[in-house]
C-alpha cells in the first residue's frame, strides 16, 4: 500500500514538474534576476514568448516566503494554506473573467513544489507605483518605465478612472461579484497605458459575509484587505455589496491625487477609521481633487450605501466631459461604427492629436490606429494620423512601435490611390526615422510601385518624391528600377504637366546618376524629345545647362549638349527673352569648353613627343615611351587610336592638330584628321 501511495506521489510530482516547465519552455525570463515590480506577494518578471516574441509578464510566488516568517514568526501550516488559497483565487478569477479592463491572463496558474506561476499581458507598473512617492524608484526623480519617467497627468487619470468604473459595472452586473479590495496596488498599467483591474484575491459573491473586520498582525499586510479603502458596512457589519466597491472607488480616486493615500488614513486601526469617517467630508485629501471630481467623489463616499452615486452617474459626471476622453473612447469602439462615421472620426482626429500626452500617443493611440490599417478602405484617412504621431517618435521608438505595423501597410497590393499619395508625401519623414537598410528594403518599393501606378496623381506624386530620396537609393536600383520608369513616364506622357514633372524628376536625380548614365541615357532621351511646348523646352534648357556645367566633361558638352541647345534655341516659338536665355547658357558652356580645351592642349604642348600616324585612322595617340621631362619621368600617357591593330606608324615632331594646314609645309599622311577623344576614353578628361 505504501509503495502504491509513493508511486502516486511520484506521478503527481512528475506531472507538476511537467506543467511548470511549460512556462519555462515557452517563455524567456530569468528568475535569478531582480523582479521589476511587486503586486502583493507576487514578484513580476518581464518575459518574452519564444515563438511570437510577444512581451509578457510572469507572476511568481516563491514558497520560500514562508521560511522567512512574519514578524520573526513562522506561519502555521493552516495560515500558509490561507495565503496559498488567496493567491490561487486571484489567479483563477483573472483567468475566468474576460473584459477589456480586466488584466488578461495568457497562461493559467501552474503550481510546483517551490512556486506558483502564471503569465499575463505585459504590465509596466501598478497605480501604487506611480502615485506613491515612498516607492524606491521615486528617489531618482520619478517612477521610471523603460527609462522614461512615468508621471500621470489629468487626462490619464480621467481615462483610467473611467476604465475602472466600467469594469466594476461588468463585475456587478455580469459576473455578480464584488471585488472587495479596490486599492492602488490592484490597478495595473499595461503597455498601452490602460488601467487593468487585478487583485481579485478577496473577490466574492454579492452579499456574502466575512465577519467584522479585524487586522491580523500575525499575517502579512499583503494578505489582508486595506482598512482605509473599505466601506463602513464591510468594516462594521462584515458584508460586501456592490455599493461597497463604489465607496472604494471614491477612495481610489482620491489616492491618485493624494500620493496613494486614502482620505481615511487610519493605518489599519478600526478606532482611527471611525474617527476619520466622522470628519470625512472635511478631509484635507479631498481638497487635492480637481473641482469637477470633488462632488462625484463625495457622493461615492456617502456612509449610507443607498445614497452613493451609481457607476453610470459617476461616468456621466462633468469630470469625464472632455473631448480627449471622448475621442479615446470612440477609438476603442471604432470597430463597431459604420464606415461613414469611421471616416468622419479619422478626418477630425488630427485636430486633437496634439493635445494628447505623448505617452498616450505612443502607447495607446498609435497601436489602435495601426490596428485599423487592416481595413484598406479606411487607410487614406487613418495614415495621416499615424504620420502625425510618428513625427514625435525617436528613431528607436519608431523601429519598435511603428515600423512593424507600417510594413503591413507598405505590402498592400493595389492600395487606394490616396493611401499611396499620403505615403509618398511622408517619404522624407520615413527617411529620417527609419534605418537606411529598412528604408531601402521596406519603403522604397512603395515608390517603385507608385511610378508604375495607373493613376496619374500617384505617378505625379512619385515623380515629385524621387529627387529628395535619390541619395538613399542603391545605385543599381536607381538605374534599373527608377530611371527606366521615369523615362517611360516621360516618353508616354500625353499631358504637358506630367512631362514637365518627369523632367524635374530627372533633373533632381542627376547628382545621383553619374556621368556615364547621364550621357548614355538622359541626354539621348532629351534629344529625342519632339515636344515644342515652352514649358518642356525651358525645363530641358535648365537640365542641359546644369549637365554641361557640373555633371559631364567638355567633350560631351561640345558634341552632345551644345548642338542640342542650338537646335532648341532656333525654335520659332520662343520669345526674345527665352532666346536670350538660351544664348546665355550656350555662351557659358562654350566658354567652359574653350578654357578646358585650351588648358588641355597647353599641357600637351609642354614637352616633346612623337606622333604615330596611321594611314586609315581618324584618331591619334601619343607614345609616352619616348616623352620624358628633364629628370627622366614620363610626361604623357598613351592616347589609344581607334584602330585595334595599327600598322607601325611613321614618326614626326608633334604639332598642334587644330592648327590650319599649310599648303606649302610638311605634308600630312592621307586619311589623318583631328578627332577629339570620345567621352570616357581619355585619362586627361576634365570632369
Amino acid at each position: 500500500m505504501d509503495s502504491y501511495i509513493n508511486k502516486l506521489r511520484d506521478l503527481a510530482s512528475s506531472a507538476a514538474s511537467s506543467i511548470q516547465s511549460k512556462i519555462s519552455r515557452d517563455y524567456v525570463f530569468n528568475l535569478s534576476h531582480k523582479p521589476f515590480g511587486q503586486s502583493g506577494l507576487w514578484s513580476l518578471y518581464k518575459a518574452v514568448r519564444s515563438k511570437t516574441e510577444q512581451t509578457v509578464t510572469v507572476w511568481v510566488f516563491d514558497k520560500r516566503y514562508f521560511e522567512r516568517g512574519i514578524n520573526r514568526q513562522l506561519l502555521a501550516a493552516r495560515d500558509q494554506a490561507v495565503v496559498i488559497d488567496l493567491l490561487k483565487n486571484e489567479a483563477s478569477q483573472l483567468t475566468r473573467l474576460r473584459h477589456p479592463s480586466v488584466l488578461q491572463v495568457i497562461e493559467p496558474l501552474e503550481e510546483s513544489r517551490g512556486s506558483l506561476m502564471f503569465v499575463t499581458e505585459q504590465v509596466l507598473a501598478s497605480l501604487d507605483d506611480l502615485v506613491n512617492p515612498d516607492h524606491q524608484q521615486h528617489a531618482t526623480g520619478g517612477y521610471r518605465v523603460d527609462g522614461d519617467v512615468f508621471d500621470l497627468d489629468d487626462f490619464e487619470i480621467q481615462k483610467g478612472l473611467l476604465q475602472i468604473s466600467k469594469v466594476l459595472g461588468f463585475l456587478h452586473d455580469d459576473a455578480h461579484i464584488v471585488h472587495g479590495n479596490l486599492v492602488p496596488a490592484s490597478v495595473l498599467i499595461n503597455a498601452k497605458g490602460d488601467w487593468k483591474l487585478g487583485g481579485f484575491g478577496f473577490a466574492q459573491a454579492q452579499g456574502a459575509g466575512s465577519g467584522e473586520y479585524q487586522y491580523d498582525y500575525q499575517m502579512s499586510a499583503q494578505t489582508q484587505r486595506r482598512l482605509d479603502f473599505l466601506a463602513p458596512e464591510v468594516v462594521f457589519d462584515g458584508k460586501s455589496h456592490c455599493a461597497s466597491d463604489l465607496f472604494s472607488l471614491g477612495c481610489l480616486a482620491t489616492a491618485t491625487y493624494f500620493n496613494g493615500r486614502s482620505p481615511l488614513d487610519c493605518r489599519n486601526d478600526v478606532g482611527a477609521y471611525r474617527r476619520e469617517l466622522d470628519r470625512l467630508s472635511s478631509s484635507n485629501a479631498l481638497t487635492k481633487l480637481p473641482e469637477q471630481l470633488r462632488d462625484p467623489v463625495l457622493a461615492l463616499l456617502a456612509v449610507d450605501p443607498g445614497s452613493r452615486l451609481s457607476l453610470n452617474e459617476f461616468q456621466r459626471s462633468s469630470f469625464f466631459d472632455d473631448v480627449l476622453v471622448a475621442a479615446l473612447r470612440y477609438l476603442e469602439a471604432l470597430a463597431e461604427q459604420p464606415m461613414d462615421q469611421k471616416i468622419s472620426f479619422m478626418r477630425g482626429l488630427p485636430r486633437v492629436l496634439s493635445k494628447f500626452p505623448e505617452r498616450v500617443l505612443r502607447r495607446k493611440i498609435l497601436p489602435a490606429l495601426l490596428d485599423q490599417t487592416s481595413d484598406h478602405a479606411l487607410l487614406p484617412y487613418t495614415m495621416p494620423n499615424v504620420f502625425l504621431i510618428i513625427e514625435k517618435l525617436t528613431e528607436e521608438s519608431f523601429a519598435i512601435l511603428a515600423m512593424p505595423g507600417l510594413k503591413q501597410v507598405f505590402s498592400v497590393v493595389d492600395p487606394p490611390p490616396q493611401t499611396s499619395i499620403v505615403i509618398l508625401d511622408n517619404l522624407p519623414l520615413l527617411q529620417r526615422k527609419a534605418r537606411a537598410d529598412v528604408f531601402r528594403s521596406d519603403v522604397l518599393p512603395v515608390v517603385y510601385s507608385a511610378l508604375m501606378n495607373s493613376v496619374p496623381q500617384v505617378q505625379d506624386k512619385a515623380l515629385e518624391a524621387v529627387p529628395a530620396i535619390a541619395d538613399s537609393m542603391d545605385s543599381k536600383d536607381l538605374k534599373t528600377q527608377v530611371l527606366p520608369r521615369v523615362q517611360h513616364l516621360y516618353t508616354k506622357a500625353s499631358v504637358l504637366s506630367r512631362k514637365i514633372c518627369a523632367l524635374k524628376c530627372l533633373h533632381g536625380m542627376m547628382k545621383s546618376l553619374g556621368e556615364q548614365t547621364i550621357v548614355e541615357h538622359v541626354i539621348p532621351l532629351l534629344r529625342r524629345t519632339k515636344t515644342q511646348e515652352h514649358g518642356v523646352i525651358m525645363a530641358m534648357l535648365e537640365m542641359y545647362e546644369e549637365m554641361g556645367m557640373v555633371f559631364v566633361e567638355r567633350v560631351a558638352v561640345a558634341k552632345e549638349i551644345l548642338p542640342a541647345l542650338w537646335t532648341q534655341a532656333m525654335n520659332n516659338r520662343l520669345d526674345v527673352d527665352q532666346f536670350k536665355r538660351f544664348l546665355v547658357a550656350i555662351r557659358k558652356l562654350e566658354e567652359r569648353v574653350e578654357k578646358e580645351q585650351i588648358k588641355y592642349l597647353e599641357k600637351m604642348d609642354r614637352g616633346t613627343t612623337t606622333v604615330k600616324v596611321v594611314d586609315t585612322s581618324d584618331a591619334w595617340e601619343l607614345d609616352d615611351s619616348v616623352v620624358q621631362n628633364g629628370s627622366g619621368d614620363t610626361r604623357f600617357e598613351s592616347l589609344v587610336m581607334g584602330s585595334s591593330s595599327p600598322r607601325r606608324p611613321k614618326t614626326m615632331p608633334l604639332t598642334n592638330p587644330l592648327a590650319e594646314k599649310s599648303s606649302t609645309k610638311t605634308p600630312v599622311a592621307s586619311g589623318w584628321e583631328w578627332d577629339a577623344p570620345t567621352f570616357g576614353s581619355s585619362p586627361f578628361h576634365h570632369p
